[in-house]
């Protein structure tokens, strides 16, 4: 199925729908109460829809076509690493690029040499404390990782284009108040 739902075509699958979303995702939910209300199949519907974003967006073999559409060789976790750097400006210590991560400070050091190999990213001593090391992005990883954003810019695009302007709006607008709301609370669970 090719395009959008509009609105109005929302409005009509809504009313056709037998309370349930039917898409090929594993059902993890619990049905509600007669008594609950709209809320509850809403919340279904969207832990459902989300679970399906989140497995295609992490997929290898997207992550492989974003990779050949760019003209990059680069494994993930490496891509993964130069993206981080690049997101969080000039550069950043080994242990700050492995929490940020959610990996252990070794898995990262050996990334870094790796990518420091191939001339991504350099170490430099940090100012602050000269027994540490920041890295940061070279002209070519920083090269590398903005034909990687390209890339997946051109994909989002192409998934998009049927889109009505005023729906892509709104999709826009609620997803970064979700991603809002996401952000503070795995920022308010970690203190």
């Amino acid at each position: 199925m090719g395009g959008c739902w509009t609105r109005q075509r929302l409005r009509d699958r809504r009313r056709a729908e037998s309370g349930w979303y039917n898409i090929y995702v594993l059902k993890a939910t619990i049905r509600p109460d007669a008594d609950s209300g709209p809320a509850p199949r809403h919340v279904d519907r969207f832990d459902e829809a989300l679970q399906t974003v989140a497995r295609s967006i992490t997929q290898v073999r997207l992550h492989e076509r974003l990779l050949r559409s760019a003209g990059v060789r680069l494994d993930r976790a490496g891509a993964t690493l130069l993206f981080k750097l690049s997101a969080k400006g000039d550069s950043l210590r080994v242990t700050d690029l492995a929490e940020i991560l959610g990996v252990d400070t070794p898995t990262v050091t050996r990334k870094v040499q790796q990518l420091e190999r191939s001339g991504m990213v350099v170490r430099q001593t940090d100012p602050d404390d000269r027994r540490a090391s920041r890295i940061r992005l070279t002209p070519a990883g920083r090269r590398t990782i903005e034909r990687v954003l390209r890339a997946r810019r051109a994909w989002l695009e192409q998934l998009l284009q049927d889109w009505d302007d005023d729906d892509l709006s709104v999709l826009a607008d609620l997803l970064s108040c979700f991603a809002g709301d996401l952000e503070r609370d795995l920022d308010e669970a970690r203190d």
